[in-house]
């Protein structure tokens, strides 16, 4: 987190779903079924957040024409059709989502995450305030990949990206891939982690009493002595890898594959 650097706000309603680190696989036709089935065990939702890593790769604009793509985007284009609110946060495998999405689809993009907003007046209590991250941003131990990220989001490489052909562009996406895997299995394990400093600061900055985020892929839910709740969904197809706004505006963990109760607009 950059000094002085603002995240932008957003209301979220009632029945809210958050997951995070689908990885869908484009290349392949099949390579959205899991997103698609939860998405017709869940029923209607008012709102759907993603915390980043949607994709497993997505270079740019030529990703749609991918074979798993028309269906996945297709269903994300229906949900907001219906009304559902649907967000989307940059990942470390999709920062490149960009217009082109937004148009296919109806979501949002949001480079750096959110603050989610949860009106609670008619509860007698203060409004909620969660921030809603991919969660690499926390991981401020590991340097090199901090300033490897500030190469790759740069402004030439997302101007360049998208112009690269298709097959070109998802070969050296997937040849990074790779090579960071390898990193990643090369590092002592405490630089690969998020840090609790990291997300009480995040909290603090932002005036928020949750922080939720994904990027790791292990579960945890913690109350940080005299700070916030810090949130940290499994990949989805994990035991807990859908947290769900209540009603009554408290976050509630559960999992993809169980059939969440379905909450009537206005609940």
């Amino acid at each position: 987190m950059k000094p002085g650097e603002e995240l932008p706000e957003l209301d979220l309603p009632p029945g809210t779903r958050v997951i995070a680190d689908l990885h869908l696989d484009l290349g392949r036709a099949d390579g959205g079924a899991a997103f698609l089935g939860w998405l017709e065990r869940a029923g209607e939702m008012r709102a759907l957040v993603v915390l980043g890593d949607f994709f497993d790769v997505w270079i740019g604009p030529g990703q749609e024409r991918m074979p798993g793509a028309a269906p996945v985007l297709d269903a994300l284009r229906r949900l907001a059709g219906r009304g559902t609110q649907v967000e989307v946060v940059h990942g470390n495998r999709d920062f490149l989502l960009g217009r082109s999405f937004e148009q296919r689809t109806g979501a949002r993009i949001h480079a750096r995450g959110f603050v989610g907003r949860f009106d609670r007046a008619s509860l007698g209590l203060p409004a909620r305030r969660a921030v809603l991250i991919h969660g690499d941003e926390l991981c401020t131990r590991d340097k090199a990949y901090q300033r490897l990220k500030l190469v790759v989001r740069s402004a030439p490489i997302a101007g360049l990206a998208p112009h690269l052909p298709l097959p070109l562009a998802t070969f050296l996406a997937r040849a990074l891939r790779r090579t960071s895997v390898r990193a990643v299995e090369r590092k002592a394990s405490e630089t690969k982690v998020v840090q609790e400093a990291a997300c009480r600061a995040y909290a603090e900055t932002f005036r928020a009493d949750t922080v939720v985020c994904g990027h790791v892929h292990q579960f945890r839910d913690l109350r940080l002595p005299g700070g916030p709740r810090w949130i940290v969904l499994d990949a989805f197809g994990g035991e807990r890898d859908v947290v769900e706004f209540g009603a009554d505006g408290e976050l509630r963990a559960t999992g993809s594959r169980a059939t969440p109760a379905v909450l009537a607009p206005g609940a």
